[in-house]
């Protein structure tokens, strides 16, 4: 008699994980935490590569991914929302409120860590190192990093500074990381600087991205020549690169070009029905050409044309998912936090990348619960 209850049993079990998976009601959910969104895929690309497990893309081409969709999102409200130059404040008050909070909240939170990493006598790159820090560190070296670690706008400077032993003074450098005191080190979340250079982005995008194609184009390629010229003079490191912000301009601007799509899509109203097939075809194609051994110029071209391409489908497709907005939301938090667990994994000697995986996921969800949505609604009566 066991057996046959047991067989049903499972067929009940069968019968419930059907009805959840296929059933109107609830199939989005389900199907938005397996799959994600491109934001949720780019930040869990950033820790799976900060944690040396490289199963999706780079984090330095995540990093740009974000930007992409950044300009497209700045192209879309300034477009359609704060179309008026009247209302730059108003858009520079929200686009600042909207990242710093939440920043603040985690740095702190980072700022705790490090200080246990100094009782207990350690050094770690992911936090602001009090051990390797100089004794002589002149007066405006505190001002910068204090103000920095504060508003977040400057820190991507931090990437082409370093401290000098002698006089406690900062100093340009053209490969910071070689110095006995990159400036980096002593920033609360040291991945902020892709934040800092979004809201230099801000800054100017009010100014370029309305209905002004010509000057979008003529950035687009001075960006692209500031690439060239960089790799032409030897300055072909990350920072250079990936984190010079005439050189990533180019990416931010490709989601103008992504808006101009989209705004063509909508009249027309296409079909929604292959997002999910989109979207997983996205992810897919993007995984696959970066990992492939070709140039660096293709992997920036494919990045390009295929988030260009797609975003605007995804987003006419999504923009009404309330759970695929959720999962997009824990994008921002994921990405700041997962270095404080990587810094806890280490402190406490556990060793483990599902450690950090998991907990650095629940900390996001729990972000972006307890307190992103709070602070949208404080946000949404500033005027």
């Amino acid at each position: 008699m066991e057996r046959p209850r047991l067989v049903e049993n499972w067929q009940r079990s069968y019968q419930i994980i059907s009805l959840v998976i296929y059933s109107n009601k609830h199939h989005h959910l389900l199907v938005n935490i397996i799959m994600g969104s491109l934001r949720i895929f780019f930040a869990m690309s950033v820790l799976l590569g900060h944690i040396q497990i490289n199963y999706l893309i780079s984090p330095i081409y995540a990093v740009q991914g974000f930007y992409i969709i950044s300009g497209f999102y700045m192209s879309l409200i300034l477009n359609e929302k704060y179309i008026s130059s009247d209302n730059n404040l108003l858009f520079y008050k929200k686009r600042f409120m909207r990242l710093l909070p939440t920043y603040w909240l985690i740095a702190a939170f980072s700022i705790i860590i490090a200080v246990l990493f100094y009782y207990k006598g350690e050094s770690n790159i992911l936090f602001f190192d009090f051990h390797n820090f100089p004794d002589n560190a002149g007066l405006t070296t505190w001002i910068y990093i204090f103000i920095t670690n504060i508003i977040v706008w400057g820190q991507d400077l931090a990437l082409f500074m370093g401290i000098s032993p002698e006089t406690g003074n900062i100093f340009l450098s053209t490969s910071s990381f070689a110095e006995d005191y990159p400036m980096l080190r002593y920033m609360a979340i040291p991945v902020a600087w892709s934040v800092s250079s979004e809201f230099t982005f801000y800054l100017i995008a009010p100014y370029i991205l309305r209905n002004r194609r010509k000057l979008v184009f003529s950035l687009f390629l001075l960006s692209a020549i500031s690439n060239i010229l960089t790799n032409f003079w030897g300055l072909n490191d990350s920072n250079w690169r990936f984190r010079f912000f005439p050189s990533i301009l180019m990416y931010f601007l490709s989601g103008y070009y992504a808006y101009i799509l989209y705004s063509k899509i909508s009249t027309h109203k296409p079909p929604t029905k292959y997002k999910y097939a989109c979207i997983i075809s996205s992810i897919s194609a993007l995984t696959i050409i970066l990992h492939l051994n070709i140039p660096y110029a293709i992997h920036s071209i494919s990045l390009l044309c295929i988030c260009t391409t797609t975003i605007p489908y995804l987003f006419y497709s999504f923009k009404k998912d309330t759970n695929d907005r959720a999962f997009g939301e824990m994008s921002y938090p994921l990405y700041l936090i997962h270095p404080v667990f990587i810094g806890i994994n280490e402190l406490l000697g556990i060793n483990s990348h599902c450690f950090v995986i998991i907990f650095s996921l629940v900390a996001a969800y729990c972000c972006y619960r307890f307190f992103i949505i709070r602070m949208e609604i404080i946000r949404s009566h500033i005027q």
